[in-house]
């Protein structure tokens, strides 16, 4: 926080406003900082992966606040961030020390304490949550945008344009930094107030000028740059009076950043620089404006290396798809910056075969990297990009994007243009249409993608080159389109004659029958995939930490049914969650949540890939609806894994499943109904088994996998309710 709620609080600075006022304005809200605000922090999350259980209750409640009030907000997130030049793993994560000493905490039965540690480790990041948040907002009507990179700009942007295109703001005091006369803080509902802050009674109240305030607040740190480091020491303890007094003796902050040239922090870490580049971002930030084009603002005094503090500019369009939520920023980001960073994940991923597996995705992820780059300037085409994980952090793994590079290593092998490889997918509304009746659905998902496929007359008429001419029109077109070349980029299509292959006539076995729905479908296709990767099975993995009840059999058993009942939701109260933990399914959701998120970043971006190169109509309304429609939108926690293990861990113990099954229920009051989600649980198994017996027949997985199957399957008999 810029401004200490210690400082304005003694100043009264803050004023406070009847909530009556807001009537029939247009309130812009810096999405991030609101998030943060109204989502309640759940500890637990952070050991069982997933979204904020009180997600959509918390985000509904507010908007009903809103409505009530006569308010009519409009949200501004965040997009691309600006270029930073430090050094991947330059600083301390202190996060994963958090989240091993709260499990230490939790395994001696200290819950208080494991989940006071796990509140510490940071919690859940904004980023993660805007797929569903933006999914909510879109469901109740509620108007949201993407700025290309900060939103306090973007809010400065709007406020302050001609036409008002919003009438008030509110967000983090970081607003203040921009051309924002006044904004709001914080809106309390319950009680019918807002509190609000001038920043002219500011200015007048600390005695400076516009500039010098600026120049505070760089200093005293904020997201683009770190708090000055000399006044922020073992001994003297940081304070934004001191940031103060510092300016009022040197004037400008570059004098006061130059003053401590010779202080070894300040050279290491080369503050003056990142001081004046900050500075830059904030004076000549890059904002959409209402005519579709990507300026800075102050454009009459903006210098001509903006790139040198922003980063690389991309094509107006792609900002464009950003804002309207067609495409998220992860890919681009990791482009422009040139580096792609995979921090600990929620359980601090320290088996060998975690990092394995990451080693395995770089091959999606480049393969993403390669439909971004397609389409734009040849300086993206030819631009290095690598991939740097926390456990080597040292290792730089290039991610060769493009035919061209890395061609000369034995060990690369080219791309061959994934674009040009795949480049067979122009199904029309026609037959889109066809087969949605024939199908008797009105659904395109990865169920419809397949089944379509399921005869070599009808894979046939899909076999057409794209032809700008004739640009795809209908959302159902592009979605299906979409789905069929990531299917077959991960080989359950093939590229000649678009055929199912063995893994596709797997997963069209288990998607037999009338109600398979999405979640069910993205989680069977999660489960071939990582049994493809030899993640998902029933051993453990070279860093367990607790092992389940039984005999080694049943232990492999337990194993097994709880990591593969993980991969689907399970139906929660509204309330904080309530029964047992365990790390090991946390290892494998760590799996679970890297793979589906390259599975969605690909898709974004193929789906991107079609606009920018002129193959869709452009011109449309439902850009996020598009975006809504893609797979893996929302991360899964493993509370149905946990219910699992619980529930068979009783029947190991000798109890039937009618009383196992009352124990289960007592144990986890959190959940609506054990019942029915066992019930769903099983049934997802047995889609799973039937599509592990077909690969079995075809000779496409080892007997060690297929009898790992028949085994549980065999002793799960006597199991079930």
């Amino acid at each position: 926080m810029i401004l200490e709620i210690v400082f304005t609080a003694e100043r009264r600075l803050i004023q406070t406003s009847a909530t009556s006022q807001l009537k029939d304005t247009r309130l812009g809200i810096e999405g991030n900082d609101w998030l943060r605000k109204i989502v309640l922090k759940e500890p637990a999350v952070t050991a069982m992966g997933g979204l904020p259980l009180r997600l959509k209750e918390s985000i509904e409640k507010e908007l009903k606040h809103f409505k009530t009030n006569g308010i009519t907000p409009i949200f501004v997130f965040p997009g691309l961030s600006i270029l930073r030049k430090d050094k991947p793993f330059s600083k301390e994560d202190t996060r994963p020390n958090h989240r091993a000493t709260g499990w230490e905490f939790y395994e001696k039965g200290k819950v208080d304490l494991a989940m006071s540690n796990w509140a510490s480790s940071g919690g859940v990041h904004p980023a993660d949550l805007l797929n569903s948040v933006f999914h909510i907002l879109h469901e109740n009507g509620i108007e949201f945008v993407r700025a290309p990179y900060s939103a306090w700009a973007q809010l400065a942007y709007m406020y302050n344009h001609p036409r008002q295109l919003v009438n008030a703001v509110c967000g983090g005091s970081e607003l203040l930094m921009w051309d924002v006369d006044k904004m709001i803080t914080s809106i309390d509902f319950e009680k019918g107030n807002y509190h609000w802050i001038s920043k002219k009674t500011v200015l007048q109240d600390l005695v400076v000028s516009d500039e010098q305030f600026l120049d505070i607040c760089i200093l005293a740190g904020f997201e683009y740059c770190p708090s000055f480091p000399p006044l922020n020491t073992s001994v003297v303890s940081f304070t934004f009076k001191g940031v103060h007094d510092l300016i009022k003796q040197h004037k400008t902050g570059f004098n006061a950043v130059q003053a401590y040239s010779d202080n070894p922090i300040i050279s290491k870490t080369q503050y003056i620089d990142l001081f004046c580049r900050t500075r830059c971002a904030v004076k000549y930030h890059l904002i959409l404006t209402d005519e579709g084009e990507i300026k800075p603002l102050n454009i009459e005094h903006a210098p001509n290396d903006i790139h040198e503090f922003i980063g690389y500019r991309l094509p107006d369009e792609l900002y464009y798809y950003l804002m309207r939520g067609l495409i998220g920023p992860q890919c681009i980001n990791s482009l422009v910056s040139g580096v792609l960073i995979e921090n600990a994940p929620l359980d601090n991923g320290e088996s060998a075969e975690y990092h394995h597996f990451l080693h395995q995705l770089l091959s999606i992820r480049t393969q993403t990297l390669s439909f971004l780059t397609q389409p734009l300037h040849q300086f993206y085409k030819t631009r290095k990009v690598a991939t740097y994980f926390w456990f080597e952090p040292a290792v730089e793994q290039i991610m060769y994007h493009q035919p061209t590079e890395g061609a000369t290593r034995i060990d690369v092998t080219p791309l061959n243009t994934v674009y040009e490889k795949t480049n067979s997918w122009n199904v029309t509304k026609c037959l889109i249409d066809s087969e949605l009746k024939s199908q008797k659905t009105t659904h395109i998902d990865l169920k419809f993608c397949i089944r379509t496929l399921e005869n070599e007359s009808n894979a046939t008429k899909t076999i057409t080159k794209p032809h700008p001419e004739q640009p795809l029109e209908d959302k159902n077109e592009i979605i299906a389109n979409v789905l069929w070349k990531t299917l077959e980029i991960r080989d359950f299509i093939t590229s000649s004659k678009h055929l199912l292959t063995p893994w596709g006539k797997a997963l069209n076995t288990a998607f037999k029958g009338d109600q398979v729905p999405r979640s069910m479908q993205e989680a069977l296709l999660t489960a071939l995939e990582l049994i493809r990767f030899e993640v998902l099975s029933n051993k453990t993995y070279s860093k367990t930490y607790t092992k389940p009840l039984g005999n080694e059999s049943e232990q492999k058993n337990i194993i097994l049914l709880s990591r593969i009942f993980s991969l689907l939701p399970i139906q929660l109260k509204s309330a904080q969650w309530s029964g047992p933990l365990n790390r090991d399914l946390l290892v494998f959701n760590s799996f679970v949540k890297a793979l589906n998120r390259s599975y969605r970043n690909l898709s974004e971006m193929i789906t991107l890939s079609f606009f920018l190169n002129g193959l869709v109509r452009k011109e449309r309304d439902d850009y996020f609806g598009i975006n809504d429609s893609l797979p893996y939108m929302a991360d899964v926690n493993v509370a149905l894994g946990l219910v699992c293990k619980h529930y068979l861990e009783r029947i190991v113990e000798g109890q039937p499943p009618s009383e196992a099954l009352a124990h289960t229920e007592k144990a986890f009051p959190t959940c609506s109904s054990i019942q029915a989600d066992l019930d769903i649980g099983f049934q997802f198994w047995k889609k799973l088994v039937e599509s592990m017996e077909l690969l079995h027949r075809m000779n496409t997985i080892s007997l060690e996998t297929w009898t790992m199957f028949t085994d549980a399957n065999e002793w799960l008999r006597t199991k079930r309710l």
